[in-house]
């Protein structure tokens, strides 16, 4: 097409050459045509060049268009945080009209929390939060999950302890996490022992200061899960009780809310594979994972460098499995009194294919 409208303005352009020539016009007149063909010739390169150069014509949000905002809440350590850092899902998002605001939590609740209220899309917790999110009501969506790692949960107590079984617990201090996988993980080990949290004297403390208190030595034990697991480990000598090992999963969920939920599974497929993607990426990069992560957390490389290896991230569509053993969670926290209300799992699972 270029071609075409470049040769038909020369040939017009030549035509009237000779035909004023032949009239024997003046040569000043000759150089006007000349002139005159020569802007035309350039207007038309340039707006062939506007109308089939294919990286000006990328979809892509203009300044006068509105952008959307798809809010992501996370806590320090995970994938989230590399992903943020890789800046992968925005580069994504972008041709599509939205930006991402990620929101850094403590803890899994106040995620929970968030997402409740309305004041993120999606977010991303362990096992025991989003049971009691649904027990008060809060309208949010299991999406997706990560593989098991019930290695890394354990129950610790300090190298030197005389403690040397779980049997020997019985009445005994055990820093713990109300309401957390940790509690879930104390719950069924002792149950395996023939014990209950009655036997115990449970100290229920979040995880930074059930750390101070374990190294202080105001508690025998402590049940925990990394980043903490790890942290610990380089802090102090420790031995391990018992893992999650045929006790307890430890598994990590993607949540989304309702009102999201409604007009946007294209996004949330592209949040979900771009969070299995860095999953897969992580273990062939782990040393750059591991500094995007101590500098996120202030956790030594080190350290860093030892969650991430020993870690999975990939994250896949809800699986039955993952909601089978939440289920057996809940039940087991509404036996025990913990749970205010009986649940059914099911009913918060989005009811939708997200495989890409």
């Amino acid at each position: 097409m270029i071609l075409t409208d470049i040769w038909a303005a020369f040939f017009l352009s030549k035509v009237g050459f000779f035909m004023i020539q032949n009239e024997g016009i003046k040569a000043k007149f000759k150089i006007n045509i000349l002139v005159s063909f020569m802007v035309g010739l350039c207007l038309t390169l340039i707006g062939a060049s506007c109308t089939s150069n294919p990286l000006l014509n990328r979809v892509s949000p203009t300044p006068n268009s509105q952008i959307k905002v798809v809010r992501i809440g996370h806590q320090p350590h995970g994938v989230p945080p590399i992903l943020k850092k890789l800046g992968y899902l925005e580069k994504r998002l972008f041709p599509m009209g939205f930006k991402v605001e990620w929101k850094e939590f403590p803890a899994g609740p106040p995620i929970m929390e968030a997402l409740g209220k309305g004041e993120i899309d999606l977010g991303m917790a362990g096992e025991v939060p989003p049971l009691f999110a649904q027990a008060k009501g809060l309208p949010i969506f299991y999406v997706a999950n990560e593989p098991p790692l019930p290695q890394l949960i354990t129950i610790l107590v300090a190298k030197d302890s005389p403690i040397q079984s779980l049997e020997n617990l019985k009445g005994k201090k055990i820093a713990v996490a109300k309401a957390s996988a940790g509690q879930y993980l104390l719950i069924q080990a002792l149950n395996k022992i023939g014990l209950t949290l009655n036997d115990v004297e449970p100290v229920y403390l979040l995880p930074p200061e059930g750390m101070k208190a374990f190294e202080n030595g105001e508690v025998d034990a402590w049940a925990i899960w990394d980043p903490f697991f790890a942290l610990i480990e380089e802090k102090k000598p420790v031995r391990i009780l018992t893992t999650g090992e045929g006790l307890s999963n430890n598994m990590n969920f993607y949540f989304v809310t309702q009102s999201f939920a409604n007009n946007n599974d294209r996004i949330i497929k592209i949040v979900i594979d771009e969070m299995r993607k860095v999953g897969l990426w992580v273990p062939t990069h782990q040393e750059e994972a591991s500094q995007i992560l101590a500098s996120n957390t202030g956790l030594k490389l080190a350290v860093a460098l030892k969650i991430i290896q020993r870690a999975r991230y990939e994250a896949q569509p809800i699986q039955d499995q993952a909601i089978e053993e939440q289920q057996r969670i809940a039940d087991t926290f509404f036996r025990l009194g913990l749970l205010p209300k009986s649940i059914r799992v099911e009913d918060a699972v989005l009811k939708r294919d997200l495989r890409n």
